[in-house]
């Protein structure tokens, strides 16, 4: 059997070693940037050789080893309707929206506009309706309100809008402590939340190979209350990481790792998984964006997958190529989804990057409902062919015969649903009529889907810590 799993495979054994020792030079030669003063104290008093002038830590093969040997295999997060629960590492694959848009391709006037808090709200809604998404990430920021208070309604209108587990981020250490407060709020409390944790927080390494304070007091913060963290490096091959796909997983294994270590010296018990979103850089023209969806960018995230596995972490890896067509382009969903079938044969456990597009800065609704559509077809590549004396089906096979024809027999109808992906959309016999279902699928859906909502109580939590934290950005404003 394990020889099978390294035949679906990128990486040989032999390899993820060869990687796994290449990162541990780097950061023990080379060492990362942490620029958070309490991280840098953890990591020197755990042994590591931290120059504190310059931030640059050099950390020891032993220290890495050991929170390798604590990995958690198996990961729980949870929706706030456990019927949305779901536990990472145990083969099954899950999907996750994309997230940090800024613009949304508006359904009425086909305009691309700034995106607000109702479209964080919409977007929730819509994903909590759609089958094939598993986990909400944030998926495009709530411009109408200040940074500081941004994150907050953003964490307001998700809870109040999709009982699925949902992904987020937070900067600072009191920007992740009010938004525990009110994950906690949901969950009915803080040891409930630790018990069924309803949110994760994803952290992002700045390429290369850098700690940032805000990310990092975050990732402090949430490991004390044992919420589980993605950390999840976005390295450009050729820019922020080397051009081959080797040296790019080398260096996502340092940052991804030595985030993970962070974590895990602050609370040895954090949920922790491994994650990347690392794409190739645009190298035709530089001063235009990455382009999503490059079959190499389904290696890297296969390969980073396959070296979550061999740690036994479970991951979050890129896996939608949609998200870098043009908004005219009639590829919109199609381009790249090639790629979307490499990682879950690495095992990955979360294919992230579905319903954003424009190099994954501006939310499509449309796009949405057709990345539901691709998981379908992915879930039903991976379930693979089934054969036993009901599928191989001799009995109809004879009664048929020569020349006969199968469509009228109990056998075909039976089995229809179980074996064929039947489409919803992708049936329609161009691309304008799939984006017209798509559309029309989308606006159904939200003129018509509501999640159980939070109690009355609950509600006037999240906008209690809310106020609280207007207040505080009101003060500061006043100081002179």
């Amino acid at each position: 059997m394990e020889s099978t799993y390294e035949n679906l495979c990128f990486l040989k054994r032999d390899e993820l070693g060869r990687i796994h020792s290449s990162t541990l030079r780097v950061l023990e030669e080379t060492g990362v940037r942490v620029d958070e003063e309490n991280a840098l104290r953890l990591l020197d008093d755990a042994g590591a050789t931290v120059d504190f002038e310059r931030r640059i830590v050099k950390i020891p093969e032993s220290l890495i080893e050991e929170l390798i040997k604590k990995a958690r295999r198996c990961v729980r997060l949870c929706g706030r309707n456990s019927k949305h629960d779901l536990i990472l590492g145990e083969g099954k694959i899950y999907i996750m929206t994309s997230s940090t848009g800024t613009r949304v391709l508006d359904m009425d006037t086909g305009e691309v506009r700034p995106s607000t808090k109702k479209d964080v709200a919409d977007s929730a809604r819509l994903a909590d309706a759609l089958k094939n998404f598993h986990v909400y990430s944030i998926m495009v920021d709530a411009l109408d309100y200040p940074d500081e208070i941004m994150g907050l309604e953003e964490i307001d209108a998700m809870f109040n809008n999709t009982e699925k587990h949902i992904d987020t981020g937070a900067q600072s250490t009191l920007g992740a402590r009010d938004s525990i407060c009110m994950a906690a709020a949901v969950a009915g409390g803080f040891e409930e939340l630790r018990k069924r944790p309803i949110i994760d927080f994803m952290q992002n390494p700045v390429s290369p190979l850098i700690h940032n304070r805000e990310d990092t007091e975050a990732i402090l913060e949430c490991a004390k209350h044992e919420i589980p963290i993605i950390v999840l490096n976005m390295a450009q091959a050729g820019g922020t990481s080397p051009i081959t796909i080797a040296g790019t997983l080398s260096v996502t294994n340092a940052e991804v790792l030595s985030g993970m270590l962070i974590a895990y010296l602050t609370n040895p018990n954090v949920p922790l998984i491994y994650g990347t979103s690392s794409i190739v850089l645009e190298m035709k023209n530089l001063s235009e964006p990455s382009i999503f969806g490059l079959i190499e960018d389904g290696l890297i995230a296969s390969g980073a997958a396959q070296l979550a596995k061999h740690y036994g972490f479970p991951s979050v890896v890129n896996g939608f190529g949609g998200s870098w067509s043009e908004l005219d382009d009639e590829r919109i969903g199609f381009s790249g989804e090639i790629m979307t079938m490499l990682p879950p044969l690495a095992k990955a456990d979360i294919l992230y990057n579905g319903g954003l597009i424009e190099n994954s800065m501006t939310l499509s609704y449309e796009d949405m409902v057709i990345s539901n559509e691709v998981a379908g077809m992915v879930f039903r590549g991976m379930k693979g062919i089934e054969v036993n004396k009901e599928t191989l089906a001799e009995d109809v096979i004879h009664k048929v015969g020569p020349g006969g024809n199968f469509l009228t027999e109990k056998h075909t109808v039976e089995h229809l649903r179980k074996e064929i992906f039947i489409a919803e959309i992708f049936d329609k016999p161009n691309m304008n009529d799939i984006r017209e279902a798509a559309k029309k699928k989308a606006k159904h859906l939200l003129n018509t889907h509501q999640p159980e909502p939070l109690d009355k109580s609950v509600q006037e939590e999240l906008r209690r810590i809310v106020k609280e934290a207007w207040k505080r950005k009101d003060r500061r404003k006043q100081k002179p």
